[in-house]
């Protein structure tokens, strides 16, 4: 089953095409451009280098978020398009699990962190199970960084901390947690090629979710809702 996979939700813009044969190829890019600028070429060139058309897909896999508002909104978009377009079924996966899933062989504690601003993160807790399996401790959140180090602080097992902003509260993280655990950069990125393979089993066991009824994993208020909220009631 072809599958497109798409993720847009961090600066970190991918996209992916993977079938029960395995990852077919991936495009990744860590730049400043915008995922406007970038996407539909990034969509363009991994079809084309893989020598398929887009007629050729059965099926898609977004990033649902949480992160950035304008890339989420970007890459939903775009999926539930092609969805529609090409009549095929979509399955939107949650950024954060996408992110645990870069460890997913290991047997331990992992928490996918993305930046959230003012010393808030977006994150979960999910528990590796072995042979591919990750259980959720926790729902997706957006919480202050001492809260959810409180959280995590009675934990006498090693804990992952996955994602960028990790190296930003490494400090914090080593001093709250008895056993805190780092990745290289390359395991610190949401990966298509993540939300393609989890994405790709769902589909696999017909459990596609409702074009029209997915929707953003904001976890916060747009500031343009914020704004304008506090516009109409001045």
């Amino acid at each position: 089953m072809l599958t497109l996979a798409i993720d847009s939700s961090t600066n970190v813009g991918s996209v992916a095409l993977i079938s029960e044969d395995g990852l077919l190829g991936e495009e990744l890019l860590n730049l400043t451009d915008t995922h406007s600028q970038r996407l539909m070429p990034q969509l363009v060139s991994l079809l084309e280098n893989s020598g398929y058309e887009p007629q050729d897909l059965e099926g898609i896999g977004v990033g649902l978020g949480p992160g950035s508002f304008t890339g989420i909104r970007i890459g939903l978009a775009t999926a539930k398009t092609m969805a529609q377009a090409l009549q095929i079924p979509i399955v939107g996966i949650s950024t954060l699990e996408a992110m645990a899933y870069n460890l997913k062989y290991t047997s331990t504690y992992l928490c996918p962190m993305i930046d959230g601003r003012r010393d808030r993160v977006f994150a979960a807790l999910y528990k590796g199970r072995g042979k591919e399996k990750l259980a959720a401790e926790s729902q997706d959140s957006l919480i202050a960084i001492d809260d959810l180090l409180r959280e995590l602080a009675d934990i006498d097992e090693a804990i992952y901390f996955i994602g960028e902003v990790a190296s930003k509260y490494k400090d914090r993280i080593i001093k709250e947690i008895k056993q805190p655990k780092f990745v290289s950069s390359s395991f610190n990125f949401p990966r298509a090629s993540m939300i393609g393979e989890l994405s790709l089993k769902k589909l696999l066991e017909g459990k596609e979710d409702n074009l029209f009824a997915l929707t953003p994993n904001y976890l916060k208020r747009s500031q343009a809702e914020i704004q304008w909220e506090k516009k109409h009631n001045n």
